[in-house]
């Protein structure tokens, strides 16, 4: 029968990298059977390639996900106030998927184009006041503004997101201005950030 010809001739085994291409293209193979009536075989075979490629594409995408705290211990944590606006080093990293994420200088380096979505939450530190900013390229992007009395003992925190579009190479990290303070305990402090989805430079 040379629909069940067809198939065998343009089976698509050789591509399958992983259980979720197998699956999505055997998909393909059936729907592109059922086409063969009112496709030629070249058709089809050109179909099942270009189905196969953008398949491919799907699954190689970078896979980018962190998110840290500038805790490295148990007990109460300040940073700053500074005399100068300084970029917080997130030491305590918890999750860095693709290694994007930089603990050693709190930076985040694009891998790829694409859009990111990064969080950030500041608590008020020994100076009453948080005042900090996530910087793409040295440009604000979004800001946490807190005060506190320090002797209240009572927490206070501000918490921004935002959503980046992105080339290769752009850098994102949080600073903390001159005069401010925050402060880290339980993981109250974090900088997150994750790829959304890759975008084509065509």
């Amino acid at each position: 029968m040379r629909t069940s010809q067809t198939s065998q001739q343009t089976s698509p085994t050789r591509f399958v990298e992983s259980p979720a291409m197998e699956s999505v293209l055997a998909v393909v193979v059936l729907l592109c059977c059922c086409m063969v009536e009112t496709q030629t075989e070249s058709e089809v075979d050109g179909l099942l390639r270009e189905l196969t490629a953008r398949v491919e594409k799907l699954e190689s995408k970078p896979k980018v996900a962190f998110s840290a705290s500038f805790m490295i211990n148990d007990e109460h944590y300040h940073l700053g106030p500074f005399g100068e606006n300084t970029t917080v080093v997130y030491e305590k990293v918890i999750t860095n998927i693709g290694e994007a994420y930089n603990p050693d200088t709190g930076v985040f380096t694009a891998p790829v184009r694409g859009a990111y979505y990064f969080t950030f939450t500041c608590n008020v530190g020994n100076s009453g006041k948080a005042n900090a900013a996530l910087l793409k390229n040295g440009v604000n992007m979004a800001a946490v503004y807190e005060y506190a009395n320090p002797k209240s003992g009572i927490y206070h925190s501000g918490t921004n997101g935002v959503t980046l579009d992105l080339v290769e190479g752009d850098k994102v990290y949080v600073v903390l201005w001159s005069g401010s303070s925050i402060f880290d305990n339980s993981r109250i402090s974090m900088f997150s950030g994750y790829l959304l989805f890759p975008i084509d430079n065509k």
